[in-house]
């Protein structure tokens, strides 16, 4: 599980470079969207129906974390921007490492989702 998380690790920097970059600073919460589906889709559902979580039982699903009462933007972006490798069932869950204009990106769909609920 490790090496597959470290393996495909740099690809959702592929989607903030190039062409597309400009593209997705016009829609910080679809970069976002994007990033979440490359780093955090590996264990958790970010869409229901999209790419299916490596772990099983996945982690919870990014609209049930979405929907807890302290989760707002202040909780995500601290908890975005520090390691939490004590989280999860087993207490293994990877420290993304995320640069400030992605954890921007993360905030911005999360919101996004917020306003579905």
């Amino acid at each position: 599980m490790r090496r597959f998380f470290l393996a495909f690790f740099p690809l959702p920097l592929l989607a903030f470079s190039g062409p597309l970059a400009a593209e997705r600073q016009k829609d910080p919460a679809a970069a976002g969207r994007d990033l979440a589906l490359a780093v955090c889709g590996n264990c958790h559902v970010v869409e229901k129906g999209r790419i299916e979580p490596l772990l099983k039982a996945p982690a919870p699903s990014l609209s049930s974390i979405v929907a807890r009462r302290e989760v707002n933007e202040a909780w995500l972006r601290a908890f975005l921007s520090k390691p939490h490798g004590n989280m999860g069932r087993l207490q293994k869950m990877p420290n993304p490492r995320l640069a400030d204009f992605e954890i921007d990106g993360i905030v911005a769909y999360f919101q996004q989702l917020k306003k579905r609920w």
